[in-house]
């Protein structure tokens, strides 16, 4: 009898169990789908010939970022880094989780940086203002004993002193043709000049053509 009444037992709880299991509907959590990348496996993008080097992404053939990387490539084989880059980032932007597509990227970057290093060691450009040296205030001529004597005033514009001045003189027709040259000092050879400090000069010039018309005067040289 006791062993009846635990037998009906038993099978009441398993009779209940079975009904709370058919009530119960069961939660098969957030559905994943496989993204569309790897659908058809990595396809190679870009090897570069004779190089054990290979960069691989791994674009499905229907995705967008397909086509920007294959432009991006192009661009690096043609040595447009900068362009390379621009399409390796639209690309990024449709496949932000391609390990391959951030590697080509930071390849364009480094090519982008190492051109214009390169370039700019070859193709130097320097563009600065124009800071003078020299001015001559006064300027002034005249004959003498069959000399000519060029004069006038030199004057210092830089913020360093300057030291063994020399000064040329070039003798022009009335074509402006250069006819003769001659070279000059201060009046005082061993004079220092300072910053916005001037001082008299005068070069000499024997003989001078008998056609000469005008003259042009300028720094040859100087010491600091």
């Amino acid at each position: 009898m006791q062993k009846s009444l635990i037998s009906a037992f038993i099978l009441g709880l398993l009779l209940c169990g079975n009904c709370y299991a058919q009530e119960y509907t069961i939660n098969n959590g957030r559905k994943v789908f496989a993204s569309p990348s790897f659908e058809e496996g990595p396809k190679t993008l870009f090897a570069t010939s004779g190089s054990e080097e290979q960069l691989i992404a791994n674009l499905a053939s229907s995705s967008p970022a397909l086509p920007l990387a294959k432009n991006g490539l192009d661009k690096m084989r043609d040595g447009n880094f900068q362009d390379a880059k621009e399409a390796f980032r639209t690309a990024l932007r449709l496949e932000p989780m391609n390990m391959a597509l951030w590697q080509l990227y930071d390849d364009s970057v480094i090519g982008e940086y190492t051109t214009g290093k390169r370039d700019e060691v070859l193709k130097a450009v320097v563009t600065a203002d124009i800071k003078p040296t020299f001015a001559i205030t006064r300027i002034d001529s005249y004959l003498e004993l069959g000399t000519l004597y060029i004069v006038g005033t030199l004057k210092n514009v830089s913020d360093k002193k300057k030291q063994k001045i020399n000064l040329r003189t070039r003798l022009l027709d009335k074509n402006k043709r250069e006819l003769r040259s001659e070279y000059g000092t201060l009046r005082d050879i061993y004079k220092v000049l300072y910053p916005n400090e001037s001082t008299l000069f005068e070069i000499p010039i024997k003989n001078p053509p008998t056609n000469v018309k005008s003259y042009r005067v300028e720094v040859s040289s100087w010491e600091d």
